[in-house]
């Protein structure tokens, strides 16, 4: 059960240092402001030292010195692809690639310590503290490298789940697994647990790391690391939640012996299977509904343990979000989606978007021409014009349509795979879209992200109502004259779906009560009264003509 695939001791390693003395002189001479030929050393030196022979408890001393220098030197070069658009580009690649060698091979490290403590000559340590801390470690190294991928919007690799489960299951049958031990980063401040660790992993991936901006990604893990300890990882004949009579309520279950993160039981669960367990968030509920009720009645989310970074609003508004996918989460009564195999047409950003809308390059107002005959009949078959004169004031703009395969869809929206193309993506970004069976683009935004292995990307959009109308605006006042009008959107009311008229425009254009010139067919000025929504890249703004 505790074997591991790990490589091979040879008799030709040379690792710089082979013991805790001469590894922390080693590390007292590294550069660790020079983050990448830093990063490159310690890679390095971890897989020799993984391919030496020495005795565990030695290579542990090593591996708890060099932790810490990891960890930085990690989370420096990560800053060069986090919170970047999707796909990366080939050099983002290539550091995503090195910061996953690095945490697995620490991972190596104490998996290989954790064998050589599970084996026949150590079998009175099986209940020690010193090897629920190896298994905790390669937990932790696990759990790194998987946060690593949801940075970009990676699903982890099945190999990776195996790992994780492999580890907490040996952790498990020594009944290691609420053993505390020192903490990988907070060391004397804070204890963990394997039952922890395991939990943290589980649950962040239950939380759709693929809707979650990099800071609420960040935000995620960070609490999580604070109140993970108060869920349960359980036999499932335990009750999975507060309300075991509640029929809809559909568990949370891991396979022990599987290659897929948790989800959600779909139906009734056996009571013999033996690699099956289930999370109980009875507690983890309860913590959560507490710290909402203090929020609501003015609680500084920095009091309830949430960070003096966190404004109280997002703190709700986020809190309540996390606690309905991880303790309320119900199966839906009807499908919310239907199966589709279809070609569509996208284009991203207001510029674009209102370029295709239209079939003309934009213009100030007063200086369009009459649309030809040719040019009518195009936009009437087409949705736009198709054989146009235009094609080099696209080519200047980088207006691109790209090629995307629409997999499913539903009333709210589209969920696409892209054919061709080579834009990137973020969440809230604007995009406009048009089926191979539609003559009109549907204006909509961002929700979701994914990036296959090969970094082909994947989207959930989500469809804004209203069939939008191409305007320009300008702001008002002395000097607006002066100014050039750019590209927005109006959008209609929709009555039916309590969506009222409103503008999109630009991010910053908002204020309070700010009047702008709106030009549609004729000059008009609007008071903005009220922002909607806002996207990475726009603003749907309420309006009333002054």
């Amino acid at each position: 059960m505790s074997n591991f695939d790990l490589p091979l001791i040879t008799a030709d390693a040379r690792p710089d240092f082979t013991d805790a003395r001469s590894c922390q002189d080693w590390l007292q001479a590294l550069p660790l402001i020079n983050v990448a030929p830093t990063h490159g050393r310690l890679l390095g030196e971890l897989e020799e030292l993984n391919c030496f022979e020495m005795p565990a408890s030695e290579r542990l001393k090593i591996l708890e010195l060099m932790l810490e220098p990891i960890r930085f030197v990690q989370n420096e070069h990560a800053r060069k692809f986090a919170n970047r658009t999707v796909p990366l580009a080939k050099p983002e690649r290539e550091i995503l690639s090195n910061i996953i060698a690095l945490w697995t091979a620490l991972g190596h490290g104490y998996l290989r310590c954790m064998q050589a403590l599970t084996g026949v000559e150590h079998a009175l340590l099986a209940g020690s503290g010193q090897l629920a801390l190896v298994a905790q470690r390669a937990l932790w190294c696990t759990m790194q490298k998987m946060g690593e991928r949801y940075k970009c919007y990676q699903q982890p690799a099945p190999n990776e789940w195996e790992l994780l489960h492999h580890i907490y299951a040996v952790a498990e049958e020594r009944s290691i697994v609420d053993v505390q031990v020192d903490h990988p980063i907070h060391k004397d401040k804070r204890k963990a647990t394997c039952m922890e660790t395991y939990l943290q992993a589980l649950l962040i991936d239950i939380a759709n790391p693929n809707e979650q901006t990099s800071r609420q990604l960040a935000i995620t893990a960070r609490w999580l690391d604070r109140f993970a300890f108060k869920a349960r990882v359980l036999p499932i004949q335990a009750p999975p939640n507060d309300k075991p009579d509640d029929k809809s309520m559909r568990p949370i279950c891991v396979r022990l012996d599987g290659g897929t993160g948790p989800s959600r039981a779909e139906a009734a669960l056996p009571p013999d299977t033996q690699t099956l367990r289930q999370i109980d968030v009875t507690e983890l509920g309860r913590s959560l509904r507490k710290r909402l009720s203090a929020l609501k009645e003015g609680e500084q989310p920095a009091n309830l343990g949430l960070g003096d970074d966190v404004p109280v609003q997002f703190a709700e508004n986020f809190l309540t979000l996390l606690h309905r996918l991880w303790c309320e989460d119900r199966a839906p009564r009807t499908p919310a989606r239907k199966s589709a195999s279809a070609n569509a047409l996208l284009a991203t950003g207001m510029g674009a978007v209102h370029f295709f809308l239209s079939g003309l390059p934009f213009k100030q107002p007063g200086e369009a021409k009459e649309l030809t005959k040719a040019q009518h009949e195009e936009i009437a078959t087409f949705g736009r014009i198709a054989t146009r004169q235009d094609d080099e004031y696209a080519r200047l703009q980088g207006f691109k349509l790209e090629s995307w395969r629409i997999l499913d869809e539903s009333i709210a929206g589209f969920r696409l795979q892209r054919d061709d193309g080579a834009g990137r993506f973020m969440h809230g970004q604007l995009v406009a879209i048009c089926p191979a069976d539609s003559k009109h683009f549907i204006l909509s935004a961002v929700r979701w992200l994914a990036a296959d292995g090969d970094f082909n990307p994947e989207i959930g959009v989500r469809a804004i109502p209203g069939i939008p109308q191409c305007i320009a605006v300008r702001s008002t006042g002395l000097n607006a004259m002066a100014e050039k009008y750019i590209p927005a959107l109006m959008l209609p009311e929709v009555a039916a779906l309590r969506s009222p008229a409103s503008l999109m425009l630009p991010v910053g254009w908002f204020k309070p009560k700010r009047a702008i010139d709106v030009y549609l067919d004729r000059p008009q000025t609007m008071l903005l009264t009220g922002v909607l929504e806002r996207g990475s890249d726009y603003e749907r703004v309420s309006f009333t003509p002054v």
